[in-house]
């Protein structure tokens, strides 16, 4: 056994452990808590498979955000669940055990753990782990060219210069030229995989959609699915609307605010006063490195929301809405999904594709993606730490009187 399969397997125990002990606690403060403990640990998980992006997010929000909201919830609920008369639901565990069943049946026809030959350590993966940018009809990208450069060649993803047709439409030369000959599809993956040796399948370049970012997570959410990860923006900008439609309550003129019980707390105070700070640039850090390394715009986004949450939990409500007051918060979340599509929209009138971010920098289009991606990124913070903030003004709010 290795020591990688080791990690794994105590890392799993632990979670399974603890996912049974969410479930049968009756104490909910309890459960919220050992919910976090279930993120951090699922965290380490993720680190260990090398899915720094995913152990981010889901330390972030499963760790960070997800146990303060819950916690909020409890403020508005009893502290320990009823008891249910019947334990077990027969027919919800019969649908459950079926669902189980199939899923690891599904599991049958996945490749070996490390398989070399696996189809998703070829085809797309090597060409965005190889990050090539530019070389197509000439255009430069970040890269600086080869020497001997012919403003007709074309640069495969291992390097190789091959010089392409006149016309932009004949595509089959790609399916010789960098599919077969420079080892995107091996050989071994050719012949047990003849479907992708087809005419016409795979014809698109390796870099179609510019993957120059070191990240190459953020080049296929924030490029290649650009619309995918617009949307998902869409979809929490809503959450955030509909949840202001349906818990915000009228604030009556003059009506006060209770302070914070820990403002009296000078360690509490302290700290939060020095951590805070650091705590916001580390946020905004991770959204405009989330080309180079792991992080993006949802990470950043709970992290820089974490941080206005602990200064109303140490200072008090009155003290954040004189920071970001209400009416900032809900201009700030629909600005983030404007900066998204206006990104896009830009792109369009530049005379390029919606989300064809080489269009913001012709001369250097490499340049134009970094610029693009990192904007949208933005956009992404932006809305989803504001509609965290309104998660959690919610649900602090007092009852009116």
């Amino acid at each position: 056994m290795t020591s990688v399969v080791l990690i794994d397997t105590v890392l799993l125990l632990l979670v399974t452990v603890t996912a049974i002990a969410i479930i049968e606690v009756r104490n909910l403060y309890t459960s919220a808590m050992l919910t976090s403990v279930y993120s951090l640990l699922m965290a380490l998980v993720w680190v260990n498979m090398h899915s720094m992006d995913v152990a981010f997010t889901e330390a972030a929000v499963g760790g960070g955000i997800s146990t303060i909201l819950l916690i909020g919830t409890l403020v508005h609920t009893a502290r320990e669940e009823k008891p249910l008369k019947v334990r077990v639901h027969w027919k919800a565990a019969v649908v459950t055990a079926l669902t189980g069943a199939a899923l690891i049946y599904g599991t049958f026809d996945m490749p070996r753990f490390g398989d070399p030959k696996a189809p998703i350590h070829h085809f797309r993966v090597p060409e965005m782990m190889a990050q090539t940018v530019g070389f197509v009809n000439g255009t430069k990208g970040k890269q600086a060219p080869p020497e001997g450069f012919d403003a007709r060649a074309y640069r495969s993803f291992n390097g190789a210069v091959t010089s392409v047709p006149d016309d932009p439409k004949d595509t089959a030369w790609r399916e010789t030229s960098v599919l077969a000959q420079h080892g995107i599809i091996v050989p071994e993956v050719l012949g047990s995989h003849p479907q992708h040796a087809e005419a016409g399948h795979h014809l698109h370049p390796p870099d179609d959609f510019n993957g120059h970012v070191p990240n190459s997570v953020t080049s296929l959410l924030a490029a290649y699915r650009g619309y995918d990860t617009m949307f998902e923006t869409t979809v929490i900008f809503t959450a955030g609307v509909s949840l202001i439609m349906l818990l915000r309550r009228p604030r009556r003129e003059g009506q006060a605010q209770k302070s914070a019980p820990l403002l009296d707390q000078t360690i509490l105070r302290v700290v939060s006063k020095m951590s805070i700070p650091f705590i916001l640039l580390f946020g905004l850090y991770v959204i405009t490195h989330g080309e180079l390394g792991p992080g993006g715009g949802f990470q950043g986004g709970v992290v820089i929301a974490c941080a206005f949450i602990l200064y109303a939990l140490i200072f008090g409500r009155p003290a954040l809405y004189r920071v970001l007051p209400p009416p900032v918060i809900d201009m700030l979340t629909g600005l983030g999904v404007l900066v998204y599509s206006g990104t896009g929209a830009a792109c369009l009138l530049l005379g390029g594709k919606f989300l064809d971010y080489s269009m913001l920098d012709t001369v250097s289009p490499g340049e134009g993606e970094a610029l693009g991606m990192t904007l949208v990124e933005y956009g992404v913070g932006i809305t989803v730490s504001m509609v965290m903030l309104n998660i959690f003004n919610q649900l602090a709010e007092e009852e009116s009187r």
